[in-house]
């Protein structure tokens, strides 16, 4: 193994910059040893607490990476097949137009359930009774499979029953058995007795730029009635004080898979080269080799219909694309996370890393991410 740490520790270390207040962690994994774990600034400018290795980082849609992960392990264990129904697993989920959407298609964001008419409040998502129902009745946004469109919060939720509903293990219980396995520690919402170990995410700092906004992106953000405007409103307060719901005690206190997951870098690090070692030969007892190889091959791509961008899923996991470019080889996969997070696999080099930054970014995959990334492949390719 020829891999330099010190030379990817300073181009992250270098991300944080003339930034006094933000906080970032950094892991790598090769060939299944971490060769590098690393945390720099605050985690809570505010109370002055620093980013160390046992802070916990709100991941947002990293966490599908997650879901990602436990789909997986039910297809290798029999129990979950991509190309079943839905409402083979869960017969109350064919209803309104939901009828023939399979697994694959639910789980690589084509099933047009990308919000609740009716909006999703965290307090809905620890009420599974309420919460089954809302889903259940809820109607696609297009004919299922005919799109590909980002469901940023319901689908974690909706991945959660169908997890539960196939194998009798819903996605906390196949979350514990994941993390047991690995000895991480990973959160839907965060226990309060963990709450201050919680880093405080900041703001996007101004840049003094405006930002060419694509002319139907910007169309939809002025049309209220738009699909990126009602996924955006699924959260009551989400776009009225986005830094106060994203550090607020609710969203610690709901269910949200897919959107509201606590971890460290360490921890998505180590899950993503635990998968990665799998692909690439290893024995293990939680994934089958074929069963994974299967959700990390891509099954969708296109223009995204909520973001009005190019992007590309296979079973829950992201796959490179012209805006989520994390990875340089088709094999890659990995997800990205609000704020500019990101944690990733690329089998073919053999290694995983997460980047967490407390500090939000101004573009779905910034210039921090890109810096870290093309660091770490420069010292393996």
């Amino acid at each position: 193994m020829n891999f330099n740490p010190d030379k990817v520790r300073d181009v992250a270390a270098a991300q944080l910059d003339g930034d006094p207040q933000g906080g970032a962690g950094l892991c790598v994994l090769v060939d299944g040893v971490e060769v590098l774990h690393e945390t720099w600034g605050l985690a809570d400018a505010e109370t002055g607490t620093d980013y160390t290795g046992d802070t916990l980082q709100i991941v947002q849609s990293m966490g599908k990476g997650v879901i990602g992960a436990a789909a997986a392990l039910l297809m290798g264990r029999g129990e979950l097949d991509p190309d079943e129904r839905v409402a083979a697993y869960w017969p109350e989920f064919g209803t309104a137009g939901k009828e023939d959407i399979t697994v694959a298609q639910l789980l690589s964001h084509q099933s047009g359930l990308v919000h609740l008419d009716d909006t999703m409040p965290f307090e809905l998502t620890t009420d599974r009774d309420r919460l089954c129902a809302a889903l259940v009745a809820q109607p696609p946004a297009w004919e299922p499979g005919t799109r590909v469109g980002y469901s940023p919060q319901t689908f974690g939720n909706y991945a959660d029953f169908l997890f539960e509903r196939a194998s009798g293990h819903g996605f906390a219980d196949l979350l514990t058995e994941i993390t047991t396995a690995l000895q991480v520690e990973m959160f839907v919402g965060l226990p309060r007795e963990h709450w201050h170990r919680a880093a405080r995410a900041l703001a996007a700092a101004p840049t003094g730029v405006t930002a060419n906004l694509d002319p139907a992106f910007a169309a939809d953000l002025a049309d209220p009635d738009s699909l990126l405007m009602r996924v955006m409103r699924n959260i009551p307060g989400a776009l009225e004080d986005p830094m106060a719901l994203v550090n607020g005690e609710p969203i610690r206190s709901g269910f949200m898979p897919g959107a509201n997951m606590f971890a460290s870098a360490r921890a998505f690090a180590h899950l993503f080269g635990a998968l990665s070692s799998v692909l690439t030969g290893e024995s293990s007892p939680l994934w089958q080799q074929d069963a994974l190889q299967v959700a990390t091959t891509e099954v969708a791509r296109g223009d995204d219909a909520v973001t009005r961008t190019e992007t590309a899923f296979a079973l829950a996991f992201q796959k490179p694309s012209a805006t989520y470019p994390l990875g340089r080889s088709a094999r890659a996969f990995g997800h990205g996370g609000a704020g500019g997070s990101l944690v990733m696999a690329d089998p073919d080099l053999g290694f995983a890393m997460c980047w967490m930054p407390t500090r939000y970014g101004t573009a779905a995959f910034d210039e921090r991410q890109t810096a870290v990334l093309d660091a770490i492949y420069a010292e393996l390719e």
